[in-house]
């Protein structure tokens, strides 16, 4: 039977698009680059041995943000689980004990050193990520100059539809509007679209019910879908309140494809209905 070991990974970034990479100064895969970490201790659990390692190779403390993926490997000796964990530092400088060299790379820069084989699994699912962060970093800004001191809900709502359109390249792209009791369909990009939905029907109404985003990765499986159009396959749509803390509008996002939405979209997506005064 194959050894099994389980590690863990940090992949600690800078706000900026850029995560720190460190290169081996030991052993068989000396000269490799990896993410920083090592293996889990028995009785650790893996966020308590990563800020121990991190600690012990880095003199760093850091936050862990989310799990980004697990990376299963077969090396000639042992099969690798490793854990790998989004992270930013919270204090120290990165002072390296047990490596020769790092380096802080864009995403750009990710595939010009050597990686270690399992770390490469990893490299390709991080790009399309922060790829995907670097895009919403942009769109919130663009949006947040578009929408500054502009008043009229119509023109906040049609710019703000078309900035995310334009820069994401989902399907369909809206908002509905709370009015009489019913979303009224508003400003959108894409094909002709539902006008009326009521509280609490398909996903627009639900996430009006709740007060919540919705992310739903098959459209065909969530209860009294609205069918607004045969080519839709996931969505997400993300409430927008008043200031008095009343739903007033919902931002829908169709794609063409299952599972396009996750918690990037929900973070961005949610920020920038935050920024829609209505």
């Amino acid at each position: 039977m194959r050894k099994q070991i389980n590690v863990v990974a940090a992949i600690i970034h800078d706000g900026e698009g850029r995560v720190f990479a460190t290169q081996r100064g030991y052993g068989e895969w000396k000269d490799y680059w990896e993410f920083p970490g090592g293996k889990i201790e028995p009785g650790e659990c893996a966020e308590e041995a990563l800020r121990r390692e991190i600690w012990e190779e880095l003199e760093t403390r850091i936050v862990i943000e989310r799990l980004e993926a697990t990376v299963e490997y077969d090396y000639p000796k042992f099969h690798l689980t490793m854990r790998c964990y989004l992270c930013r530092i919270e204090s120290g400088s990165l002072t390296l004990k047990e490596h020769e060299a790092a380096r802080w790379l864009s995403m750009r820069e990710l595939e010009s050193v050597g990686w270690l084989p399992a770390d490469w699994g990893l490299v390709k699912t991080l790009k399309d990520t922060m790829n995907k962060e670097e895009r919403y970093r942009l769109l919130t800004k663009q949006i947040r100059a578009l929408t500054d001191g502009e008043t009229d809900a119509v023109a906040v709502m049609a710019n703000v539809c078309a900035a995310i359109h334009g820069a994401m390249g989902f399907f369909w792209t809206g908002f509905y509007r709370v009015k009489e009791g019913a979303l009224l369909l508003g400003p959108f990009q894409g094909p002709v679209a539902c006008t009326h939905i009521g509280f609490g029907c398909g996903v627009c109404g639900t996430a009006w019910e709740r007060r919540e985003t919705m992310v739903v990765p098959d459209v065909e499986q969530f209860p009294g879908h609205i069918a607004c159009s045969s080519q839709s396959r996931s969505e997400i749509v993300v409430p927008v309140f008043s200031r008095e803390g009343e739903v007033v509008a919902v931002l829908d996002i169709d794609s063409k494809e299952r599972s396009t939405f996750d918690d990037i979209d929900r973070r961005y997506l949610e920020e920038i209905c935050r920024m829609v005064k209505l």
